[in-house]
């Protein structure tokens, strides 16, 4: 059978259809990622869901290099997303499963803290991971606003995740970096700018990564991000070198964990049993010119804040042996305000003013709105009436080395969740202090994840400041952070015990600490705003349709 062939006719050149704002799948994305890629909206939503959703496991083993590579994964399928179209509902659901597959404790902590029923409980979790999980739209949304001159230089995912990180409150302040400690030449960058600064790298990396296996893109500017990830590693290398061992004067120091569990502390009797224990670890361990750590609320009791001595007989720990201590307690004022305090008991029995602690937990410490709303209190009797303080205080002790000469040691405490602010170890470090020390409680958390979290954030403040940071806690995480981030001395949680440490004491300042802080992420903002303001009309620059600007693909089009 053939088939005659056409009758010739007029040329006609067939018309090219019209060409779509997304990229050219078949040409420009391998085969494995051209498949998701023909339909963007589920290539974005497994982006966004599986990718969260592995950030949620690593945060499961922290500061382990199973997280630090889970976390990689997260980073490379989150890039993917944004670059494959909006995602909004995506990017909140994969935080909200995120949130709960990390941060599941927050749920039985707000009962134990807070006191609340399990009703109360759960609502008070939803509100936290409704929440947070705000942060992940965020980054998609400030994407997606960038102007199309932040994609030469393959910015534009950094730039969206630390902006969100910076801009977006939450409860437990985490940042994506913070789950690479255990990479610890990449991490010393915190030094120069902070845990963002860390986050930014990763996901500069990865979206360099994304671009060129799965859109095929080749830029000359994608070399700038691989040199500069070869750069921070060469410093971060320098770095350990330098702060491998105690540099300088050193000091012992004898952090004391007694464990008690959260019901114990509310008996009186086993309370005193608890106190009695520490102080008999702690004259065991303790000598002339050590300092001796307690634990957040070691002493059950309310000490004036002016009682300038210890008294007779003691109502805070002395041994009169030359030894110094830092304890947890309580305190007052005259007007009757309260406060969660630190107390500094110099070797010669002498007690400065305390240190109140500045950054209260809700619900637990102190009811949010109560002072605007009486009746607020009512829905929670247990919590905690505790005032504020309202500055950070470092301790000047006066000590003396084994041949009799004097020094002054200089010591900043942070009290529970306070070593997860950056800016308070910040001013700390600024104020002369040589030794950050960390006070806590973490029975609150009973046997779960969150004092590993906690401790694998609170690292991060030795980083960032280049000092040596102290933690004693009542169940553990106690330990012994040097400024590499690594921690050199644990004791195991659950059990009595304590840690005799030679720590190095550094008053130089880290760039991050003397000058930089978060100075270049609101600088980063300031250009990203400029810039989007001069290529779109200012009363539009925040819609969230699509133009050719705000593109990813724009210029490919």
């Amino acid at each position: 059978m053939s088939i005659a062939p056409s009758p010739p006719g007029p040329s006609v050149r067939a018309e090219r259809p019209a060409v779509s704002r997304r990229p050219d799948l078949g040409r420009r994305v391998q085969p494995v990622a051209a498949a998701w890629i023909a339909d963007p909206s589920a290539a974005t939503s497994v982006g966004w869901i599986g990718g969260v959703t592995v950030l949620g496991l690593a945060w499961l083993v922290p500061e382990t290099l199973l997280a630090a590579g889970l976390a990689w994964v997260a980073a490379l399928a989150m890039v993917f997303a944004l670059r494959s179209g909006r995602g909004y509902s995506a990017a909140y659901v994969g935080g909200v499963v995120g949130h709960i597959i990390a941060f599941h404790w927050v749920f039985s902590t707000v009962a134990a803290f807070g006191g609340f029923p399990v009703v109360g409980s759960a609502a008070v979790f939803a509100l936290f991971v409704a929440s947070a999980a705000l942060q992940f739209p965020a980054v998609a949304l400030i994407h997606r606003q960038l102007p199309g001159s932040f994609d030469a230089l393959a910015l534009r995912a950094p730039t969206a995740v630390v902006l969100a990180e910076l801009l977006i409150p939450r409860l437990f302040p985490w940042h994506f970096g913070h789950t690479q400690i255990a990479l610890t030449p990449l991490v010393q960058v915190a030094g120069l700018g902070g845990s963002m600064a860390v986050s930014f790298l990763v996901f500069w990396i990865a979206e360099v990564a994304v671009r060129v296996v799965a859109f095929r893109e080749r830029r000359w500017g994608f070399l700038l991000p691989i040199g500069a990830l070869g750069l921070a590693l060469a410093y971060g290398m320098w770095i350990v070198h330098l702060h491998g061992s105690p540099r300088g004067a050193t000091q012992q120091v004898v952090v004391v964990q007694g464990h008690v569990a959260h019901d114990e502390r509310r008996d009186i009797r086993l309370a005193r049993q608890y106190l009695s224990r520490i102080f008999d670890l702690s004259r065991k361990a303790a000598h002339a010119g050590s300092l001796v750590v307690w634990p957040e609320g070691a002493v059950p009791a309310y000490i004036p804040a002016a009682i300038g001595t210890v008294g007779d007989p003691p109502r805070l720990p002395w041994s009169d042996d030359g030894s110094a201590y830092l304890v947890g307690a309580y305190s007052f004022l005259p007007n009757e305000e309260k406060f969660n305090a630190a107390f500094a008991v110099y070797p010669d029995g002498q007690v400065p003013l305390p240190y109140f602690k500045q950054v209260l937990i809700p619900f637990g410490e102190a009811m949010p709105l109560a002072g605007y709303f009486p009746a607020l209190r009512k829905l929670n009797a247990k919590a905690g009436a505790f005032s504020a303080g309202t500055q950070t205080k470092v301790f000047e002790y006066p000590m003396r080395r084994a041949d009799g000469s004097s020094y002054t040691l200089k010591v900043a405490p942070l009290i529970c969740y306070e070593d997860t602010v950056p800016g308070l170890s910040r001013e700390a470090a600024q104020k002369g202090a040589e030794l950050l020390v960390n006070i806590t409680s973490d029975a609150w958390f009973g046997r779960s994840l969150a004092p590993r979290q906690h401790h694998l954030i609170a690292a991060f403040r030795a980083i960032e400041n280049r000092r040596y940071i102290i933690r004693s806690t009542t169940t553990g995480y106690s330990a012994v952070v040097d400024p590499l981030g690594r921690t050199i001395g644990r004791i195991a949680p659950f059990s009595e015990g304590t840690i005799t440490a030679t720590v190095g004491l550094v008053s130089e300042l880290s760039p991050y600490t003397a000058r930089v802080g978060d100075r270049p992420w609101w600088c980063l903002l300031a250009v990203a705003v400029v810039l989007r303001l001069r290529t779109t009309r200012p009363w539009n620059w925040l819609a969230l349709r699509r133009s050719p600007e705000s593109t990813p693909s724009a210029e490919a089009a």
